[in-house]
């Protein structure tokens, strides 16, 4: 719309801005895949790398931060 007037696109118009929208479309596997290792990464640093540590100087079960780990995997899928 320009004005208040809707505009028809031109031929080449209309194939730019279909070529952006495949474009777009395109990258959207990488944008989730980018923003799921953010969340992990995030989640790591708040919820497992201290139970690492802990882990390292017997202050807790074995395998507790191994599962933690999980966790977050499973709530942070890839797919």
């Amino acid at each position: 719309m320009i004005n208040g007037t809707q505009v028809q696109f031109t031929p080449e118009e209309e194939t730019a801005r279909d070529a952006e929208e495949k474009e777009w479309s395109d990258g959207a596997a990488s944008r989730s895949a980018a923003e799921v290792q953010a969340n992990r990464r995030a989640a790591y640093v708040a919820e497992a790398d201290t139970l690492f540590f802990e882990e390292q100087a017997n202050e807790i079960a074995a395998g507790t931060w191994a599962a933690k780990r999980a966790e977050i995997k499973a709530r942070f899928p890839k797919d």
